[in-house]
């Protein structure tokens, strides 16, 4: 027997209630730039109330313009993003960002190859709104720097939205009521990724 180490692909869903006492920060530090998006448990699906959608999207556009270029170098600390692993990974991608367009999603932020960042795969850091869980960029995972926004209505269409998805490997909550929170969503059905 040969020893291997096993990673699982994920579409993980981040949950910001509507109570959440630092709903802007919770949102603006949602901006998937980590490993440049490359992590099996990373949260690439951003749930947020209707309630407060609009908020949530003009956070999020002030979150990535303030982020701007301040990524790529690898010799610099500050720059937390450098490039995706190969040119494949790069083009797959692009093909996503690509794809969600033609489904209809909103580009907020991003979405382009960026060669003037110097040797490596890079992509900018990309911010979809406007999503249905149904689309393929909400379903499929991109690995790479895009996060998808979705609204839901209420605590039970969060569920099911967060719960939709083959790949759910990771997850979180953002609420004010931590008792709530770690009990949510009691008595709502199966909830796989908490």
């Amino acid at each position: 027997m040969k020893r291997v180490f096993l990673e699982l692909g994920g579409k993980s869903a981040k949950i910001i209630l509507d109570d959440a006492p630092n709903f802007a920060q919770e949102v603006a530090q949602s901006i998937l730039v980590f490993h440049a998006g490359q992590g099996c448990a990373v949260q690439s699906r951003l749930l947020v109330p209707r309630s407060r959608y609009a908020e949530a999207v003009a956070v999020l556009r002030q979150a990535y313009a303030a982020y701007g270029d301040n990524w790529g170098k690898f010799d610099e600390p500050s720059h937390i993003m450098g490039p995706v692993i190969s040119r494949k990974q790069m083009e797959r991608v692009k093909g996503y960002i690509e794809l969600g367009k033609q489904e209809g999603a909103t580009l907020l932020a991003g979405g382009n190859l960026r060669p003037d960042k110097g040797p490596g795969w890079f992509i900018e850091p990309t911010c979809f709104v406007d999503v249905r869980n149904d689309m393929r960029i909400a379903q499929e995972e991109i690995f790479g720097p895009v996060l998808v926004v979705i609204p839901f209505e209420d605590d039970e269409d969060a569920i099911r939205i967060a719960n939709d998805s083959e790949y759910g490997l990771s997850g979180g909550i953002a609420t004010a009521d931590s008792n709530a929170g770690f009990a949510w969503p009691a008595g709502s059905g199966p909830v796989r990724s908490a």
